[in-house]
């Protein structure tokens, strides 16, 4: 057994050469079959007893022969000797499963003769009904393939075979334990899912590029190569009927042989993914499948844009059944349902934006166990406290046994408030624990007024929502990465940061002032723009000082966001008390930077001092001064916001400097 992992572009190397089943499907005897009176041949055809379990198109009768054809050939002259079916009752076929026999008459027959045996291909090949005995060459023969079907495949089976027996005409009753092993001429595909792991509820299957034909038997090389179509299968529908929770979900579907992957035979998976319809491809990497083997896909996590999955190869009898009892420590979760609250928005991993939020509504959703404990829901807050909405709160509600599916339910309801604008951040987080095993938990993630893309929040200083990091930074940290300080910008230059380039003769410099044209997609386009005295060192022509104020307000800051006036960064100024900050309780000089303590007393934000581009560019000051720009202009300068370990001030400078943007909400 081998298995290969799939991830979001699903890559998995072509190694199905090295499996095992490339044998030959030829049975040799080396004298003759059980012959029940002169002439009469019986064959076994040996099953094995287990079948598909499924709830797709695939049934329990993969074992099931309901027609045989049976074609002897000379192997003298290679040439067909003569068909036996069942249809034509030529063939007895007897018994069931594992005791399934085929009898024929080759009375009068003599010599070594090869059998061609074809399960369940009545009907589905017109290359086998234009046979003729005495002149249809086994070379011919043997490229033998199915007709076009329009459908996915289905039960019974193609199956087909192959034995060489050495003298047929052996007189007398000798009885032989002789068996023709047929092989299924499909591949067996098994999309193995539990959604309580994947938090993806598979709703159909969709089989792109799919081979509409098939060889009859599997050592065929056809030359020239026939014509195999290729169409798109209708969506293979998964059944509503289920086992009993927590058990996972098989469904099964079969394909001819086959290479899966991107431009050829192609996989995907439609389904539910929290509330929402999603399908997601198994990008597969040219995988060539075999005719009688299974390949099992393990859907292990789905996450918004990524599927996360395995493929075993196992022989087709080898696994396929369902766990007779469920385990009662497991518990299911069902989809969340957030269609009640408006301007909820869903972000991926169980987690909601209440932001938007226009009217107080539910989520709701229901566990499912075999245990009497049930879930028990943990609630903590990762940002503000309960009081921050404390309309935003989840029931508790008792596990009620029903007896229809002989489980533990529990219907849960999240009370979401109407946040009506509201910018006051909070996280909360509610954990679902198993009862019976903790280890096994669905966490919820509930919050208002998250900063951008980030997982962080917005601190309130002088009555105002400031960013907890600068443009261009991911994290709050104290290191001088990016990731920390974020980018430097020349006033008004929304377009383009500039990064810290300590101890080096900056490269990526042009001499300035130009057009904005020219700034934004011309000569200094990416490049860092200096200037001179005679300009009042601005790196734009002619200079404009609105760019950063009024409607332009936003200039590099993400949207709902502003660059801040200096009567905003006032409110920070006036903490500074007495000019020291040994005297101001609510200003810290630490770690390289300043942190102000929130309005609220507990949140901190934190003001790196991540230093400066001069105007000729040259990086300086990094960890010694913090200096941020506003949008207010006190004559040709503009104002921005500076400390220092000696102090803090306001006032004003040139435009080609460049220094960090923190972002005031609007």
């Amino acid at each position: 057994m081998r298995e290969w992992n799939v991830f979001l572009c699903i890559v998995l190397c072509s190694l199905l050469f090295m499996m095992p089943g490339c044998s030959s499907d030829e049975t040799v005897f080396s004298s003759s079959p059980e012959q029940e009176g002169e002439g009469i041949v019986t064959f076994t055809l040996p099953f094995t007893q287990k079948g598909a379990v499924s709830y797709a198109i695939a049934g329990e009768s993969e074992n099931e022969l309901s027609d045989l054809s049976i074609y002897m050939f000379n192997n003298d002259t290679k040439t067909l000797d003569q068909v036996f079916r069942t249809s034509k009752s030529e063939i007895a076929l007897e018994g069931s499963g594992a005791n399934q026999t085929a009898k024929i008459n080759v009375t009068g027959k003599t010599g070594t003769k090869i059998f061609y045996f074809v399960g369940n291909g009545e009907g589905r090949s017109d290359d086998l009904a234009k046979l003729n005995a005495g002149a249809t060459k086994e070379s011919d023969f043997i490229e033998a393939i199915t007709d076009k079907h329009a459908d996915p495949l289905a039960t019974p089976l193609l199956m087909s075979g192959k034995t060489t027996i050495t003298e047929i005409a052996t007189p007398g009753n000798v009885p032989l334990e002789l068996e023709v092993k047929l092989f299924r001429r499909v591949v067996r595909l098994d999309i193995d899912n539990d959604p309580k792991e994947s938090n993806f509820d598979v709703k159909k299957i969709l089989v792109s590029n799919a081979k509409l034909r098939g060889y009859i038997f599997g050592n065929a090389t056809s030359s020239p190569a026939k014509t195999i179509e290729e169409a798109n299968y209708e969506p293979i529908e998964i059944s509503t009927k289920t086992p009993l929770p927590p058990e996972r979900l098989d469904s099964v579907f079969y394909l001819y042989p086959t290479t899966i992957g991107a431009g050829k035979t192609e996989i995907a998976l439609e389904g539910i993914f929290n509330g929402e319809t999603k399908v997601y491809n198994l990008n597969i990497a040219d995988l060539q499948t075999v005719a009688n083997k299974r390949y099992i896909i393990k859907i292990k996590k789905v996450e918004l844009n990524k599927i996360d999955a395995a493929i075993t190869v196992v022989e087709w009898e080898e696994g396929g059944e369902q766990t007779a009892n469920p385990e009662t420590d497991l518990v299911t979760f069902s989809a969340i349902d957030h269609s009640a609250v408006p301007g909820i928005v869903w972000t991926g991993d169980e987690t909601y934006d209440l932001t938007g939020v226009t009217a107080a509504g539910k989520l709701t959703f229901t566990t499912t166990s075999f245990n009497e404990k049930g879930t028990i829901a943990e609630v903590k807050y990762n940002h503000g406290n309960a009081s921050t909405y404390s309309d935003l709160k989840i029931n508790t509600p008792t596990p009620v046994l029903t007896y229809s599916s002989a489980s533990y339910q529990q219907e849960y309801e999240i009370d979401i408030p109407n946040i009506n604008g509201s910018k006051v951040p909070v996280e909360m987080e509610i954990t679902l624990r198993n009862g019976a095993n903790p280890d096994q938990k669905k966490i919820i993630t509930l919050y208002v007024n998250r900063y951008a893309d980030t997982k962080l929040y917005p601190v309130m200083v002088g009555g105002l929502y400031w960013a907890p990091i600068n443009v261009g930074a991911t994290e709050i940290g104290t290191t001088t990465d990016v990731k920390h300080h974020g980018l430097l910008y020349q006033w008004g230059r929304s377009y383009i940061g500039f990064i810290y380039e300590s101890g080096i003769n900056p490269t990526d410099t042009i001499t300035g002032p130009m057009s904005a044209t020219d700034a934004m997609s011309g000569k200094g386009k990416g490049k860092f723009i200096t200037g001179a005295a005679a300009t009042n060192y601005d790196w734009l022509t002619p200079k404009n000082n609105n760019l950063w104020n009024g409607t332009n307000a936003q200039g590099p800051c993400p949207q709902g966001w502003h660059v801040p006036t200096k009567a905003e960064f006032e409110g920070i100024f006036e903490l500074f008390k007495n000019n020291k900050f040994e005297d101001s309780p609510r200003l810290s000089l630490v770690n390289g930077g300043l942190e102000v303590k929130g309005d609220n007393g507990t949140d901190i934000l934190y003001l790196p001092t991540v230093g400066v581009r001069s105007s000729n560019g040259l990086s300086i000051n990094q960890g010694v001064d913090g200096v941020y720009w506003s949008s207010d202009h006190e004559g040709v300068l503009t104002v921005r916001f500076h400390f220092l370990s000696s102090g803090m001030n306001l006032a004003g400078n040139y435009h080609t400097m460049a220094y960090p943007v923190r972002c005031v909400q609007d």
